[in-house]
């Protein structure tokens, strides 16, 4: 048999991809370059039957922390690296920091069993049934890690903490709860409970929309090339870092903004607002 990817993980690649088909595949690959083949790598094609036992898959567009949740769960995989942290089979996959030269900050990557049977299997790795966490399911603090997490991320970011959207309550998001708190006089334990969470929510809500004939918030279905004071708001609500600026028409960058928000939020990624995009956003839906 030529080199081939071990077929666990092609099962796991059309996982991601069904999950997830507009992500960015830039960074993906599987097949060892020069510098993996001149040493020991599972990027490198297998003695015995020319299987290669490791993949990496590009972190934009997916949600990095619920493969890895599902990949330390599946009975292939041997470890997996992703932004500075390794789970490894041989620690009982509890996390531990990643010292090699590459850090993983832009992909993920998996390796698998040599054993015959496992790289071979055909088991499910349950990336298109997992349940996303949504902000408001769980009191999140130090050490959390999720989809949750990096909503509450991204709503910061939109009162300017400029912090890394990725899922990991560490320092950083620590030391912004807790300036959060004190602001809005809360108790400053960095705990992001009920009374938080609405505070931050209060403080992130779009102004009021203006509505207009046609143009109200949840009145229709918009999509690239719509203009209007509902496209307006979309872009209020899921932000100028995502969205670009403000304004009233449904470009591009809205749309990539708008697929962001649909795939955080576990909805279909299409980049059109329609009633379950609206119902999601809050917005009552009125067509």
């Amino acid at each position: 048999m030529g080199v081939h990817l071990a077929p666990t993980l092609r099962v796991l690649r059309e996982e991601i991809n069904t999950r997830w088909p507009h992500r960015d595949k830039a960074s993906d690959g599987w097949i060892g370059d020069a510098a993996h083949q001149a040493r020991k790598s599972d990027h490198n094609p297998d003695g015995d039957d020319r299987s290669v036992n490791a993949a990496d898959f590009d972190i934009d567009g997916i949600d990095p922390l619920l493969v890895v949740r599902q990949c330390i769960a599946h009975p292939s995989t041997q470890y997996v690296i992703f932004n500075r942290t390794i789970w490894s089979r041989t620690r009982g996959f509890r996390a531990a920091r990643y010292t090699g030269s590459n850090p993983h900050t832009k992909h993920l990557h998996v390796s698998v069993s040599h054993s015959r049977a496992l790289e071979d299997s055909l088991r499910p790795w349950g990336i298109a049934t997992a349940r996303v966490s949504k902000l408001g399911d769980r009191t999140l603090k130090a050490g959390c890690k999720g989809s949750d997490v990096r909503e509450l991320q991204t709503l910061a970011n939109r009162l300017g903490a400029g912090l890394a959207a990725d899922g990991v309550f560490g320092p950083r998001t620590t030391a912004w709860v807790r300036s959060f708190q004190k602001s809005r006089k809360l108790a400053v334990d960095a705990v992001v409970g009920p009374k938080t969470l609405a505070a931050l929510r209060a403080a992130t809500k779009p102004p009021p929309p203006k509505p207009g004939p046609g143009r109200a918030p949840g009145s229709r279905t918009i999509r690239a090339g719509s203009t209007g004071e509902d496209v307006a708001y979309v872009k209020r609500f899921i932000g100028t870092r995502r969205c670009g600026p403000p304004g009233d028409r449904f470009d591009t960058t809205t749309e990539s903004g708008v697929r962001w928000y649909q795939q955080m939020r576990g909805l279909t990624a299409d980049g059109i607002v329609g009633r379950l995009t609206w119902a999601e956003m809050g917005v009552r839906v009125t067509y």
